[in-house]
C-alpha cells in the first residue's frame, strides 16, 4: 500500500507522460524534470526534497547541457504505455561517469540499474558503449524512473526511448561506422607514415600527431575506447579526451604552420601559430596538476575557438598567396567546424534531429584526414613539378650560357672583320701618301686624292657605324625628344652625299622641306644617312633621291635608288645584324650594321619604317617621323 501511495503521491506532483504508439524512438529531455543536489545524499526513497526544488528541463537555456558540475544531477519523469512493451532508456553522451536509474512501480521494491564509465569495469560483455537500461512496461501502468547522473567531465544529458530491435540496429550500424573510421584513419596513418619515413617532411610528422590525436578523442568521445580498449580504466577517458584534444590542437597548430608554409607569405601569422602551439605545451603540462574538467573548462575550450580562427585565417591566406592544395586544407578543416557548428545547433534544439548530425563530426573528421592527406600528396606533386620546373630553367639558363659564349664567338669573329675592313682604308691612305711623297712638292696627283678621300669616307662611316652600334647597345640609352627642323638635316646630308654621288656617276637629288619634327636630330640624321649610302653602294646605275612628305600627322622620309632591288624573300631580314643581301659584293666594306641601327633607332623614336622594293628596278625606304605640329 505504502508503494501504491508513494508511485500515486509522485504521479500527482508530476504529469504522467504517455508514450506514443507505433514509434521507434522518442526523445524524454522536454519531459524530464531535474534538480541539483547539492549534499549528493538525496535518493528517491527518502521523501520528496523542498518544494519547488524540481524543474523542468525544458525551461532550462543550456536544455540538457550542465557543463562542468561538480554535484549529481537527478532527473525524473513518469512513463506509461498503452500496451506492454519494453524500451531502451539511452543517454547519448559517452563520458558521463556515474548514471543510475531507480525505477518505482506501485506494489514493488524499487529496481535500480548502474550505468556509464564507472560501472563498465563491472559489467559482462557485450559492454555498452553509452549508458543505457531496459524497461518494461505494462499495459497502462506508471512507471517513475528517477536518473542519477555524475560526472566530472562535460555533463550533457540527451535522452530517448528506443524500441530494443531498432536500439541494438542503430548500435550495429555505429559501430560498423566506427570500425570504417578507425580502418580508414588507420591505413591513412600507415601510409603517410610510411612517406613520413621516407621523405623526412615535417609535415607529415605533424600530419601523423593530428591523426593519432584525433584517433585517441574519437575512441574516447565516441565510447568506443573505454568499451573495448581499455575497459578497466574506463573513468581515464575524459583525461585522455581532454590531453588528446590538446596534443590534437598543438599539432594542427604545427601542422598549418609547416604545411602551409606560413612564414613565406606572413612571417607575422607564423609568429603567432607557433606561439599558439607553445602555448597548447603548456596547457599539456597542466594536465599534470589540476583536473581535466578546470583545464578543459578554463583554458582549453577558449584557447580552441582562437586555435579554430587562426587555422581558417592561415588557409585562406595561403590559399590567396597561391599554396599548393590550400583549397584541401580549407576544406578539410572547414567541414569539421561545420560539424561541430551543427552538433551543436543540435544540442541546444535549433535544428531537427538527423542521424546525419549525430555522426556528422565523424564523418567531418574522416574526410578531413583524407582531404588532409590528399593535400600532402598534392604539395608532392607541385614541389615535383616545382623542381622539374627548376631543372627546365637550369636547362634554358645552359642554353642561355652557351647562347652567350656563341655570341662572344660571333663578336670576336664581328671586331675581325672590323680590324680587317679598317685595315683596307688605312693601307689605301698609306700608299696614297707614299705615292705623293715620290712626286715633286708642287704636283699633286687627284688620282691619289681621290684614293685618300674615299678610304677616309670609308674608314669614317665604319667608325661612325661601330659607335652607334655601341651606344644602341646601352640598356639606359633615353633619347632627347625635341622639335626641329629637317631642312638643316637635309642640307648637312645633301652636302655629305654629293661628291660621293658624282664619283659614282649617280643622280643625287634632295626635296627641300621646312618642317618641324618631334624626334633626336642626331638620332634621325643617323638613319637617313644609313639608308642614303645604303642605297649609293648598291646602285650601280641611275640615281638617289631623298625627299619628304606630309601624311597626315607624320613627315614621310623617303629614300629612292634604282638599284638591284631586294627579292621579297629577303625584305623580312635586311633589318637583322650583320645582314648582308644577295646584291653584295666582295669589294663591299659595310659590316651590314646600317639598316640594323635604323631599326634599332626606329624603335627608340616610335618611328614606324617601310620597305617597298621591285627586283632589277630598285627600292624606297621610308621613315614615318612625327610631325610637331600636325597641319
Amino acid at each position: 500500500m505504502l508503494g501504491f501511495w508513494l508511485l500515486g503521491h509522485a504521479a500527482q506532483a508530476q504529469p504522467v507522460f504517455d508514450i506514443p504508439q507505433n514509434t521507434a524512438s522518442v526523445p524524454l529531455s522536454h519531459e524530464l524534470e531535474y534538480f541539483i543536489d547539492e549534499t549528493g545524499e538525496w535518493q528517491p526513497d527518502s521523501g520528496e526534497p523542498a518544494p519547488g526544488t524540481w524543474r523542468k528541463l525544458r525551461d532550462r537555456a543550456g536544455k540538457g547541457n550542465f557543463g562542468f558540475l561538480r554535484h549529481p544531477v537527478w532527473f525524473r519523469v513518469v512513463l506509461r504505455s498503452p500496451d506492454a512493451s519494453e524500451w531502451v532508456w539511452v543517454v547519448s553522451t559517452p563520458q558521463l561517469e556515474w548514471v543510475t536509474w531507480v525505477l518505482q512501480r506501485a506494489g514493488r521494491p524499487s529496481e535500480r540499474s548502474d550505468g556509464g564509465l564507472g560501472s563498465l569495469q563491472h559489467m559482462q560483455p557485450p559492454l555498452q558503449r553509452l549508458p543505457e537500461v531496459t524497461l518494461s512496461l505494462a499495459a497502462n501502468e506508471p512507471v517513475m524512473v528517477h536518473m542519477r547522473v555524475q560526472s566530472s567531465g562535460l555533463m550533457q544529458v540527451p535522452t530517448e526511448l528506443w524500441t530494443p530491435s531498432v536500439w541494438r540496429e542503430r548500435e550495429r550500424r555505429s559501430h560498423a561506422l566506427l570500425g570504417a573510421y578507425f580502418g580508414l584513419l588507420g591505413a591513412l596513418l600507415a601510409y603517410n607514415g610510411f612517406l613520413a619515413l621516407r621523405l623526412k617532411d615535417q609535415a607529415y610528422g605533424y600530419y601523423l600527431g593530428v591523426g593519432l590525436s584525433m584517433g585517441m578523442f574519437q575512441l574516447s568521445s565516441t565510447g568506443f575506447g573505454p568499451s573495448l580498449l581499455w575497459t578497466s580504466q574506463a573513468l581515464w577517458s575524459y583525461p585522455i579526451l581532454s590531453m588528446a584534444s590538446t596534443v590534437f590542437c598543438f599539432s594542427a597548430m604545427q601542422f598549418t604552420d609547416s604545411f602551409l608554409r606560413v612564414s613565406r607569405f606572413s612571417p607575422r601569422l607564423s609568429r603567432v601559430l607557433r606561439g599558439t602551439a607553445l602555448a597548447w605545451v603548456v596547457v599539456l603540462l597542466l594536465h599534470l596538476g589540476l583536473p581535466a574538467h578546470t583545464v578543459m573548462g578554463w583554458v582549453s575550450l577558449p584557447l580552441a575557438l582562437w586555435t579554430v580562427t587562426l587555422i581558417m585565417m592561415a588557409g585562406v591566406r595561403g590559399y590567396r598567396a597561391g599554396t599548393p592544395a590550400a583549397v584541401y586544407f580549407l576544406l578539410g578543416w572547414g567541414g569539421v567546424v561545420l560539424a561541430v557548428l551543427l552538433r551543436m545547433l543540435l544540442r541546444m534544439g535549433l535544428v531537427p534531429p538527423h542521424p546525419l548530425l549525430y555522426d556528422g563530426t565523424l564523418i567531418a573528421s574522416a574526410a578531413e584526414m583524407l582531404l588532409l592527406s590528399l593535400a600532402l600528396a598534392d604539395r608532392i606533386m607541385a614541389e615535383r613539378r616545382a623542381r622539374a620546373e627548376a631543372d627546365v630553367q637550369r636547362a634554358r639558363e645552359q642554353v642561355a650560357r652557351e647562347e652567350a659564349q656563341r655570341a662572344l664567338r660571333e663578336k670576336s669573329r664581328f671586331m675581325a672583320a672590323v680590324t680587317h675592313d679598317l685595315q683596307q682604308p688605312i693601307y689605301a691612305l698609306s700608299l696614297a701618301a707614299e705615292s705623293m711623297a715620290r712626286r715633286r712638292a708642287d704636283v699633286v696627283s687627284s688620282e691619289a686624292l681621290n684614293q685618300m678621300q674615299s678610304a677616309v669616307f670609308a674608314a669614317d662611316e665604319l667608325l661612325s657605324s661601330l659607335a652607334m652600334q655601341v651606344r644602341l647597345d646601352r640598356d639606359d640609352l633615353k633619347p632627347d625628344i625635341e622639335v626641329f627642323s629637317v631642312q638643316d638635316m637635309l642640307e648637312r646630308i645633301d652636302a655629305l652625299f654629293a661628291a660621293r654621288a658624282q664619283k659614282s656617276g649617280l643622280r643625287w637629288r634632295v626635296l627641300p622641306s621646312l618642317c618641324e619634327v618631334r624626334s633626336n636630330p642626331l638620332l634621325l640624321e643617323r638613319m637617313v644617312c644609313n639608308l642614303v649610302s645604303n642605297a649609293m653602294r648598291y646602285t650601280r646605275a641611275g640615281g638617289v633621291l631623298l625627299s619628304c612628305r606630309v601624311r597626315s600627322a607624320h613627315l614621310l622620309i623617303q629614300v629612292w635608288d634604282t638599284g638591284p632591288g631586294i627579292p621579297v624573300r629577303e625584305q623580312s631580314t635586311v633589318f637583322e645584324a650583320h645582314y648582308r643581301g644577295s646584291a653584295a659584293h666582295s669589294h663591299d666594306r659595310g659590316l651590314g650594321l646600317g639598316l640594323s641601327i635604323v631599326s634599332r633607332c626606329a624603335v627608340l623614336l616610335d618611328i614606324r619604317v617601310g620597305l617597298r622594293s621591285v627586283p632589277n628596278r630598285g627600292s624606297c625606304f621610308e621613315l614615318w617621323v612625327p610631325m610637331a605640329s600636325p597641319p
